[in-house]
């Protein structure tokens, strides 16, 4: 009986994880002279329990950020978050003029239909490994008018 009752505590345990979907992960294209690029995208907590992002990391980037946009004193300024919450059964998006992901000190500058490879790792989740296409300015344009 006690075998029971502790299988059925691990199988409870294993359903009330987190369930994290990342969807819709794009990069900005940037011209060669560029240090910088931003990521962004859609992570949805399908699961009944609360997760943390804590951090992103890419192989094109030395560094990698997580940051918002704000308004302060009249000008849009970007602040770097230590961590975003993803509550239980809900989405939060990365998007231009909200929260993205900076890639500092590009090693290679992203081209208009490559693959970029983001690692995001999560308190609960652990890593989560995502191909984010490139889009140049024009291509976001047209995305993002499709969306209304």
């Amino acid at each position: 009986m006690r075998l029971v009752l502790i299988l059925m505590f691990v199988v409870a345990v294993a359903f009330a994880k987190p369930k994290i979907v990342v969807e819709e992960a794009w990069v900005r294209a940037v011209p060669p002279v560029s240090t910088m690029s931003a990521a962004f995208l859609e992570i949805e907590n399908k699961g009944d329990e609360n997760d943390t992002l804590l951090k992103v990391s890419s192989p094109i980037a030395e560094i990698t950020e997580i940051h918002t946009t704000i308004m302060d004193e009249g000008m849009m300024k970007m602040r770097r978050l230590e961590n975003v919450a993803i509550p239980a059964g809900k989405s939060v998006d990365f998007k231009p003029g909200g929260k993205h992901i900076m890639l500092i000190n590009l090693k290679k500058h992203p081209k208009p239909g490559e693959k970029v490879k983001l690692i995001l790792e999560f308190e609960k989740s652990g890593k989560v490994e995502v191909e984010a296409t490139v889009r140049g300015m024009g291509m976001m344009e047209e995305h993002h008018k499709s969306h209304h």
